[in-house]
């Protein structure tokens, strides 16, 4: 079964994002701060990370913690979908998008705006790690 490890403080986006994607099959670990979450997401053996980039304790953590898991010897090759409303808050003049993408700032493999839709995001996730459960019987 293929392993989607999700980084948001939001507890309720979370859990949506959760229900999505366990309802079609993936398995689902989570945390909602932004400490060893290397360590964590590779404990867990993710397939796929899901980051926030705003924290309580920092608006920008999640540009930090990606920089992290791309130099983290176990993380450095899982993909990242940093998802988050960084847009919607105005907190940065002018705005993210995939354009902004590069291997030393922001070093993820795709970004999308919160609110997400379902399909969208069982679209991006197979995107990344394909279908939940491999067709010859191994996740």
């Amino acid at each position: 079964m293929k392993k989607i490890y999700i980084v948001d403080d939001d507890t309720n986006i979370v859990e949506a994002l959760s229900i999505v994607l366990r309802s079609a099959g993936y398995e689902v670990g989570a945390q909602h701060d932004e400490q060893n979450v290397s360590e964590n997401a590779s404990r867990f053996g993710t397939d796929l990370i899901i980051l926030d980039v705003m924290f309580p304790q920092d608006s920008s953590a999640g540009f930090n913690i990606a920089r992290e898991l791309k130099a983290h010897p176990k993380t450095q090759t899982v993909p990242i979908l940093m998802l988050s409303a960084v847009n919607e808050k105005k907190i940065y003049p002018g705005k993210f998008s995939n354009r902004d993408r590069d291997e030393t700032w922001m070093p993820v493999d795709d970004f999308v705006e919160k609110p997400i839709n379902p399909s969208v995001l069982l679209e991006k996730v197979k995107k990344f790690v394909g279908e939940p459960c491999a067709r010859n019987g191994r996740g």
